[in-house]
C-alpha cells in the first residue's frame, strides 16, 4: 500500500551478518540508537522488534530506555506474525499517548463551566496517512464541527507532533473517526482523563445527522438550526448544506437503483458505514457483508442481522472471492483486493476502505464522512453501474 505524498521520512539503518546473531547484537543496536539520536535530534523514540529480533528474543526497548537519553523512549511491543496493520497502529498510538500525555494524579472534573467566550473543543483521533482518504474526511469534519461552534484542539495521530499529544488532554471531548486506530486511546483516555468520546462515525447522511446530535450533546451546543437545515436536504430537494445525494437517490433517473444486490466488504468501520448508506439511502439490497478486522467481528455481525446476511470474517482473499461469486452481486464495495476479485468476475466494483491502491489517493478533495462524503459515495458508487436505459441499448 503507498500513498501520494512530497514527504519522505528520514531513514537510518544498521547493516550485520549472520555471524553476528551469534555474538552481542545488543552493543549494535546501541550504537545505532545513539547515532539516529545525535543525526535527527528528535523529541521522542519509538522501539520496536523486527521479526528476527523477536525470533532471537532481543529486547530493543529495553536496551533503548537503558541509555538514558534525553527524550521519552517509547517501547512498542507488535507480534509482526500474529496481528494484523490496523491493529499495530492502534497499539502504536495508544503506547505514544499513554507515554507522552500520562494519566493524571487526579481525574479532571469535567463538569465545571468553560470560561466565558471560550468555544468547546475537541481532538479528532483515528486519521493515519495511509488510511482511505483520511486527508479530506478531516477536512470535512473540521468544517462540520465550525457549524456546531466546536474548534479541533488536535488532531491526531497522522500530523500531530510529540508537543500536540502532550495536549490531548486539554480537550473537552474526543472525536474518534476510526475505531480501528482511535478506539483503544479513546476508551483509556476516557478512563484516565474523564474525557468523553463520540461513537457515531459521520459516514452517510443518516449517520452524518446522528453525529451531529451526538456532538452536540457532548459539547452543550444547540444543534437544532444545523439539523433543520440537514432534514431539508434528506426532504424536498438540495437544501443549504450543499449534499445533493439524498435527492439524487429519490430522482426518477436513479429508479434503477432500486434493489441492486450488493456485496460489502473492507474494514469494520467503512464496511458497517457503507452497508447502512446502500440499504438505506440508496435502496440496494445487500447481499454479503464481512470485515477483516477481526477485533471487530461482533459489530459487524451484529450490523450483518440488519440486512439478514450472515457476517464474513476472514482475511483469506481466496475465500472472501468464493462468498462473492456465490452472493452475485452486481455491485461490489470492497478494498483493492476486492477490485480484483470483481473484475475477474466481471462484477462492477467501487473501493471503500484501505488497503488501497495510489490511485485511490486522489488529487481532488474526496471525502467519505459529511454532507461532501455523501455526494462523493453517490458518485463513486453509482458510476460503476449501468443504467436502465443503457440495459436497453445494450
Amino acid at each position: 500500500m503507498i500513498q501520494r505524498s512530497s514527504k519522505r521520512p528520514p531513514v537510518t539503518y544498521t547493516t550485520f551478518q549472520a555471524r553476528d546473531l551469534g555474538g552481542d547484537t545488543a552493543e549494535l543496536f546501541k550504537t545505532a540508537a545513539r547515532d539516529a539520536y545525535e543525526r535527527f535530534r528528535p523529541a521522542a523514540m519509538l522501539v520496536g522488534a523486527s521479526c528476527t529480533a523477536e525470533l532471537i528474543q532481543d529486547d530493543p526497548g529495553g536496551l533503548a530506555q537503558a541509555l538514558a537519553l534525553p527524550l521519552p523512549v517509547v517501547p512498542l511491543e507488535l507480534p509482526s506474525y500474529q496481528r494484523k496493520e490496523n491493529w499495530g497502529a492502534a497499539e502504536t498510538f495508544y503506547q505514544l499517548v499513554r507515554h507522552l500525555c500520562p494519566a493524571p494524579a487526579q481525574r479532571p472534573d469535567r463538569s465545571a463551566p468553560r470560561p466565558a467566550g471560550q468555544r468547546p473543543r475537541c481532538n479528532l483521533l483515528g486519521a493515519t496517512a495511509l488510511g482511505f482518504r483520511h486527508r479530506d474526511d478531516v477536512a470535512e469534519v473540521t468544517r462540520l464541527l465550525a457549524r456546531l461552534g466546536v474548534d479541533v484542539a488536535v488532531c491526531a495521530p497522522q500530523g500531530a507532533a510529540v508537543a500536540d499529544l502532550r495536549r490531548l488532554g486539554e480537550a473537552d471531548f474526543n472525536v474518534v473517526l476510526y475505531p480501528e486506530v482511535a478506539g483503544t486511546v479513546a476508551a483509556w483516555m476516557k478512563r484516565t482523563h474523564g474525557l468523553p468520546h463520540t461513537t457515531v462515525v459521520p459516514i452517510g447522511m443518516g449517520a452524518t445527522r446522528d453525529f451531529i446530535a451526538e456532538v452536540a450533546l457532548l459539547a452543550g451546543v444547540d444543534a437544532a438550526p444545523l439539523l433543520a437545515s440537514l432534514a431539508a436536504d434528506m426532504g424536498t430537494g438540495p437544501g443549504t448544506l450543499g449534499s445533493r445525494a439524498p435527492w439524487y437517490a429519490r430522482s426518477v433517473d436513479s429508479t434503477y437503483l432500486t434493489g441492486k444486490r450488493v456485496f460489502v466488504f473492507g474494514d469494520a468501520t467503512h464496511a458497517v458505514a457503507a452497508a447502512r448508506v446502500a440499504a438505506t439511502e440508496l435502496g440496494f439490497n445487500v447481499v454479503g457483508l464481512g470485515t477483516y478486522s477481526r477485533e471487530f467481528a461482533r459489530e459487524v455481525r451484529e450490523a450483518a442481522k440488519l440486512y439478514g446476511v450472515e457476517a464474513l470474517i476472514s482475511d483469506d482473499y481466496l475465500q472472501v472471492e468464493a462468498a462473492i461469486a456465490e452472493a452475485l452481486p452486481e455491485l461490489v464495495l470492497g478494498t483493492q483486493m476486492e477490485r480484483h476479485i470483481a473484475k475477474r468476475l466481471g462484477v462492477p466494483c467501487a473501493v471503500i476502505s484501505a488497503p488501497v491502491h495510489v490511485q485511490d489517493f486522489p488529487a481532488r478533495y474526496s471525502p467519505q464522512m459529511g454532507f461532501e462524503g455523501a455526494n462523493v459515495m453517490f458518485d463513486t458508487w453509482v458510476h460503476p453501474l449501468m443504467m436502465g436505459l443503457e440495459e436497453h441499448l445494450l
